[in-house]
């Protein structure tokens, strides 16, 4: 087995982006390393100066799968991977000077899952133009009404950059973003066909394997939440990613497989609502304010609310608290 590294780039919201994502790839990264790019329908004018850039480099692969999930993508790929550690980077993320090194260096000391820093820039929501976006997280539990719902708790949720730990710590999740997992277990773990909460499945895949995460905030990742506008081929992506007929049966895959549902469920699907308010207002030329005002509209009409705890989140215990629950079904979709 080489010890390079796959780095594979999967659409996470949209399409644009890509050509940007790969430039920052080859700028920052002067190790060996293989690059496969899941093409699911790009449009020819992104996908083929990319493909025109890289023509001729034997460590580039390009997959041609048409419109699906990137889970689903990403099954494609898993049992090719032959290297000992594997990257999947989304191509709205931007790795930064000095990303792979410590993200290595953390895999070598024996953890399953090795997680930059991400952060985001200022986009839907206004603040700070770089904040965190996941340091550390947690699965957490809470009861309402006797019945047990899940909850994915960000530390230092949105916290400013100068405020963040410096050290390496141990995570119960991560996001996919950008995150780099040793080859094996990669190979090992299941890809549920979902658009929503995936990462969490695969979390306490890892957990149950008794295997390791940490977060090196050595290495960085900038990830672009929703904040540039987005071309009409976008829109498809993202309304396609993102409708109900992908989000809710996520949702029922997830409870058929771990036995839970989530607290922000029916949130996440608000949010759902309010992102293409938003993003339809700013392709029609629409100023962030306005497109926001938009998106409280759109929350008004169509969106109904489930929040029956005042402080959900205080009321809460660590999930793997009491182990590591059983997995009921090991359904890919």
């Amino acid at each position: 087995m080489e010890q390079a590294v796959t780095i594979i780039i999967t659409p996470r919201d949209r399409y644009t982006g890509l050509g940007e994502c790969v430039d920052a790839v080859y700028r920052y990264t002067p190790q060996p390393f293989r690059l496969w790019i899941m093409d699911l329908d790009y449009p020819a004018s992104i996908i083929d100066p990319v493909r025109r850039q890289l023509q001729g480099r034997p460590e580039v692969r390009f997959f041609e799968l048409g419109l699906r999930t990137p889970m689903d993508a990403l099954r494609e790929a898993q049992p090719l991977v032959d290297t000992a550690t594997v990257v999947l980077l989304d191509n709205d993320s931007r790795v930064t000077e000095g990303w792979l090194p410590p993200l290595l260096e953390a895999m070598a000391d024996g953890h399953a899952v090795v997680t930059p820093l991400i952060l985001e820039r200022e986009g839907v929501d206004r603040g700070a133009p770089l904040r965190n976006h996941l340091y550390t997280g947690e699965l957490r539990v809470v009861d309402v009404e006797g019945t047990p719902y899940l909850i994915e708790h960000k530390h230092f949720r949105r916290t400013e950059v100068p405020e963040l730990p410096k050290e390496r710590a141990a995570t119960g999740t991560f996001e996919l973003h950008c995150v780099m997992f040793d080859g094996d277990v990669f190979r090992r773990i299941e890809l549920p066909s979902m658009v929503i909460r995936e990462h969490l499945d695969i979390s306490l895949q890892v957990a149950a394997m008794d295997r390791t995460m940490v977060v090196e905030p050595k290495s960085v990742i900038h990830f672009d939440n929703l904040g540039t506008r987005m071309a009409l081929s976008d829109m498809r992506f993202f309304f396609y990613r993102w409708g109900p007929k992908l989000t809710r049966p996520s949702s029922r895959l997830f409870e058929r497989r771990w036995g839970y549902n989530f607290y922000s469920e029916q949130a996440m699907y608000n949010w759902v609502v309010r992102r293409k308010a938003f993003l339809v207002s700013r392709w029609l030329g629409a100023p962030i304010g306005i497109a926001n005002r938009a998106t409280r509209v759109a929350k008004k009409l169509f969106c109904r609310d489930w929040d029956p705890l005042p402080d959900p989140d205080a009321a809460a215990r660590p999930l793997l608290a009491g182990g590591v629950p059983p997995q009921r079904s090991h359904e890919l979709s």
